[in-house]
């Protein structure tokens, strides 16, 4: 049996079997658990994907809609108009950051918490809602930030998952088996030939006695 195929004992005792059964219990328990995260985190990473498809499409219909409502407003207002409620101050966009648990994965959190205005006098229709769409572009640009930067860090604790999975399904267990099972024939071995000797000797105190 090749080194590669079983795992190293320092000596082949009933003791060190022992010890291997028991680890090999704890590998697979270790194993199940691990196999059971990885579900939850595919499904996971695949709930992210799709709200960020969808965010996605809301943001590029929102710049869509967003340009002729600008034109309009620059036409009806003017582009001092447009100015004053864009120029530093007029307008500001509080966001907070913070971090949440998602599948066991520290993931960011990024939220548009208040959108203050300085009130144009006069001002039309046209350029307060593209005031209110303009704050739905920051939320949603938020939002699509803070989804791909979860949906990376969901991709780097899947595959480590994944990895320890592969390490444990196909190197570890095989190998605990592999040694438990050669181990266990290496004392069937031991113990056959403990009763032929045995064995042995009982035929020769026997011919002993009869010859006496």
């Amino acid at each position: 049996m090749s080194s590669r195929e079983v795992v190293r004992v320092a000596r082949p005792t009933k003791l060190e079997l022992i010890r291997l059964r028991r680890r090999l219990a704890t590998a697979r328990r270790i194993h199940r658990i691990l196999r059971d995260r990885l579900t939850l985190l595919v499904q996971e990473f695949f709930v992210v994907i799709r709200k960020l498809y969808r965010a996605r499409i809301e943001l590029h219909r929102e710049l869509r809609e967003l340009y002729p409502l600008y034109v309009r407003a620059l036409a009806i207002s003017g582009l001092r108009s447009l100015e004053a409620l864009t120029r530093p101050g007029a307008r500001g966009a509080w966001v907070s950051a913070a971090t949440r648990s998602v599948a066991g994965v520290r993931a960011p959190l990024i939220e548009v918490e208040e959108v203050q205005s300085t009130p144009i006098p006069f001002a039309p229709i046209e350029v307060a809602e593209l005031a209110k769409r303009g704050t739905r572009v920051i939320e949603l640009a938020c939002s699509i930030a803070e989804l791909e930067k979860e949906l990376e860090m969901l991709g780097v604790e899947l595959e480590r998952t994944r990895r320890r999975v592969n390490m444990l399904e196909h190197v570890l267990i095989p190998r605990l088996m592999n040694t438990i099972k050669y181990l266990r024939m290496k004392f069937e071995e031991r113990e056959r030939e403990e009763k032929a000797r045995l064995k042995r000797v009982k035929t020769v105190l026997a011919r002993r006695r009869g010859a006496a």
